[in-house]
């Protein structure tokens, strides 16, 4: 039997998911499906590269406007540096000169511990470099929740 595989996701919810994929499917389509766009673009921060990793990002994410920054990914991209960040979802895969492959499930859990570890340093780093305030899924889901009005009627509630 085949062992699963897997990639790691990093959500611009700041979020880190292992995913477990279909080691059958194309590994662009598998980008696609995670990253929710039609256009994959690779990026190899230093980080990852020099442990034969990549990212897979939006290639049209910053024209959409629809995503927020994705802290971790553009901390491990060097955003801070050069201005240049990565809206939307990204997703970690192993890289072997051109060919692209998945993980196993030891070194995706490898991979998302120490993602899951840099989070912190990570959005305050983005959040400092682009003089955000950085809001978590939880506080922007609290913002985005309809306000309650109390029912009134000659100063009286009902």
């Amino acid at each position: 039997m085949d062992e699963k595989k897997y990639a790691v996701q990093l959500t611009d919810a700041q979020e880190v998911k292992l995913l477990e994929c279909d080691s059958a499917k194309e590994i662009f389509d598998i980008g696609r499906e995670a990253i929710g766009c039609e256009w994959i673009e690779l990026v190899e921060p230093e980080p990852l590269a020099r442990d034969g990793l990549l990212l897979m990002i939006d290639e049209e994410g910053k024209l959409k406007g629809e995503h927020c920054i994705n802290c971790i990914a553009s901390h491990l991209y060097g955003s801070e540096h050069h201005g240049d960040s990565i809206i939307g979802d990204a997703v970690i895969v192993k890289s072997s000169g051109e060919r692209l492959m998945l993980l196993t499930e030891s070194e995706a859990k490898q991979i998302a511990a120490a993602m899951a570890q840099i989070r912190k340093k990570s959005i305050e780093k983005i959040a400092d470099a682009f003089g955000l305030r950085p809001v978590l899924k939880q506080e922007a889901e609290r913002q985005n929740r309809p306000h309650r009005q109390p029912c009134k009627k000659n100063f009286q509630e009902r």
